[in-house]
């Protein structure tokens, strides 16, 4: 098999085929990892899965250059497709966006690895089946009310309440946290238990892992929310969590968004959400994610 401009296939081979041909390749050229072709092929769509023309496309790679890298830009067409041909290079990073769009990150700026078959993000491309970026067209905007706090548990199950509208935490409000974590902080390794509930008093949660969460669904919230990290779920434990969720509290019903991040060796859990004072469920603001 030729080191250079040749990706390993590794639908064709095993893991340990895989492994030999990557030593065989190393001991061959230590730069090989930086000569593989970079064909990607991508399609723009929006909400409603329809092709986005005239999108901007930017791709970023590395290779051997004097600089280590190389970009070229180029945009959609009639059809929402793209593709990158004819470089060389290790990894790839493509981004897609249009003004009056929002363009989520998560979604829209993607890393590919073409060299190193063990990483998750490699990728081997095809014509047929486009990696799909996901934008949505910019609609009306609220009025919103934007907090970002920051609560200390001590992870032994104590709570803490916050005030939804102010922002303030202590032992009055809507929303109360609490945390069951190991203290004094344990490594990552081995896995250990720990979780943080979540309840809000005449309300509830809707977890939502859609790409841009603008709209509130109307029923379907539950009073409860648990992120909960088991020692023995294997590869599904995580050291870290990050969660979106809508929210509905109060009467008259006001509606909300959510984003919880929080470590199992870390006191802090931080919040960061927005709440429509009009009782819209509409989440969308000029601040939206573009």
């Amino acid at each position: 098999m030729e080191t250079r401009n040749v990706q390993i296939d590794v639908a064709a081979i095993s893991r340990e085929q895989a492994a030999a041909e990557v030593s065989r390749r190393d001991a061959h050229d230590s730069k090989w990892e930086w000569k593989i072709p970079l064909n990607f092929y991508g399609k723009a769509i929006d909400e409603k899965g329809q092709s986005v023309s005239g999108a901007d496309v930017r791709f970023q790679w590395t290779n051997l250059s004097p600089k280590g890298t190389a970009e070229r830009e180029t945009k959609t067409d009639e059809q929402g497709l793209f593709s990158l041909d004819n470089v060389e290079g290790k990894r790839l990073v493509v981004r897609v966006t249009k003004p009056g769009y929002y363009s989520s990150d998560s979604r829209n700026q993607l890393s590919f690895e073409y060299a190193n078959p063990f990483e998750e993000i490699y990728h081997q491309p095809s014509r047929d089946r486009p990696v799909l970026f996901r934008l949505r067209k910019q609609g009306s905007t609220a009025d919103l009310q934007e907090k970002l706090i920051e609560i200390a548990l001590p992870g032994d199950g104590s709570s803490t309440k916050v005030e939804l509208e102010t922002g303030k935490t202590g032992p009055i409000g809507e929303l109360e946290v609490r945390a069951w974590k190991p203290w004094p902080p344990r490594p990552m390794s081995p896995p250990y238990d720990w979780k943080v509930t979540f309840n809000l008093v005449a309300g509830g949660f809707v977890e939502t892992r859609g790409d841009f969460a603008f709209e509130a669904p109307e029923a379907g919230y539950e009073e409860k929310y648990t992120i909960e990290m088991i020692a023995a779920s294997g590869a599904q434990w995580k050291v870290s969590a990050e969660r979106t969720l809508y929210f509905a509290f109060g009467e008259p019903k006001r509606y909300g968004r959510l984003n919880v991040r929080t470590d199992g060796n870390s006191r802090y859990v931080f919040l960061d959400y927005v709440i429509n004072p009009s009782g819209s469920r509409n989440l969308e603001s000029d601040q939206s994610p573009r």
